[in-house]
């Protein structure tokens, strides 16, 4: 069965409840149920966790302040774009050390998406002759 997720005011609401019905989750699982029909109805371990996730000071249903820290290349990479408008990700890849997804992830960030030059063919004065005439 995949994880559930609740918003941060269902995690307050369960929270809330399991404290009025003195910690008993089977009885905080039935008020929830009877106060919110339309919502999902969790687990009696769903308050459990929830009120323990709460004493460890942690707020449930937050994703900020987990995970890996984020490194500020924004300046240096925009910095060798602006050196040289016509650099590619795997140049500025190479010249940073900051790797390609990066500095493509930062580049999309601020509105700068790569293209391509393309060489398109080029009419010459001596083809109008053979147009016209075509």
């Amino acid at each position: 069965m995949p994880y559930v997720y609740y918003t941060p005011r269902e995690y307050a609401d369960m929270h809330f409840i399991y404290g009025e019905c003195h910690g008993s989750a089977e009885r905080a699982a039935a008020l929830y149920r009877e106060r919110y029909p339309f919502r999902r109805h969790p687990n009696p371990r769903v308050f459990i966790a929830t009120h323990n996730s709460y004493c460890e000071g942690k707020i449930p249903g937050n994703c900020g302040g987990e995970g890996r820290p984020r490194t500020s290349d924004d300046d240096i990479i925009l910095e060798e774009v602006n050196r040289d408008s016509f650099t590619s990700v795997r140049i500025i890849e190479h010249n940073t050390g900051i790797s390609k997804s990066t500095v493509h992830r930062v580049l999309q960030r601020y509105g700068m998406h790569p293209y391509h030059v393309q060489r398109v063919q080029a009419l010459l004065p001596q083809d109008y002759e053979p147009i016209v005439f075509f």
